[in-house]
């Protein structure tokens, strides 16, 4: 006597199938808001103080800078969080043009912008500033290939990828604030210091000008 039960049961196997399936595309789409990395401006500062040391070699200042970024990241910090699905790189969503998005365009054009200000005041001159510009750039640079990556999963993005989520912490200290802030603060002057005190600086110099002026 055939009871239907085979039948059912298929349909109910169909029905968990589906609700499993729009559950995981639920999460893809979600976007994390605690994930991020240190933010633009610190790798900059960073990779521009690096890059200090090497005035008369920019590919040697791009190399430091590029290497800075992924030793920052095994550093507890905190950061903005990312809003858009499009941009997050633990997501990789489609690009989609709305809100989000433009907050988060904002957000990091203004934190990449002021880095590369603040590093073009305090490090820059005009016998190293092309040493200057790609250390920033190269600091900065594997945050562009996570992006890159949620899009073209291939080598060598893959293989930086890997490397990113490796020398990445898993220590958040996002909810303590202050500890966030201050430990970045303290990174920068403390690159900062030894690339002042290796190289110097246009403030540095102009410092040491203004005290030998007033010297006795």
């Amino acid at each position: 006597m055939d009871t239907g039960f085979p039948k059912e049961n298929a349909t109910n196997q169909k029905s968990r199938a589906l609700s499993d399936s729009l559950e995981a595309e639920n999460a893809l789409v979600q976007p994390d808001h605690g994930a991020g990395t240190m933010i633009l401006s610190t790798h900059a500062l960073v990779g521009a103080a690096l890059a200090n040391m090497f005035p008369a070699h920019p590919v040697a200042a791009f190399a430091v800078g590029f290497a800075s970024h992924f030793a920052l990241d095994a550093i507890p910090h905190a950061d903005y969080p990312i809003r858009s699905a499009s941009l997050d790189p633990k997501i990789g969503a489609p690009l989609q043009f709305d809100r989000a998005l433009l907050q988060d365009a904002i957000t990091i054009g203004a934190d990449g912008l002021l880095g590369v200000a603040l590093a073009f005041v305090f490090f820059a001159s005009a016998q190293n500033q092309w040493a200057i510009l790609l250390g920033v750039f190269g600091a900065v640079l594997p945050d562009a290939f996570q992006f890159l990556h949620a899009r073209f999963p291939r080598e060598p993005l893959r293989t930086l990828q890997r490397l990113h989520r490796w020398a990445h912490t898993d220590v958040e200290i996002k909810e303590r604030v202050v500890l966030a802030i201050a430990s970045q603060v303290l990174i920068v002057l403390a690159f900062g210091a030894v690339s002042f005190g290796v190289q110097g600086g246009r403030f540095f110099s102009a410092a040491s000008a203004a005290a030998a002026a007033f010297t006795p």
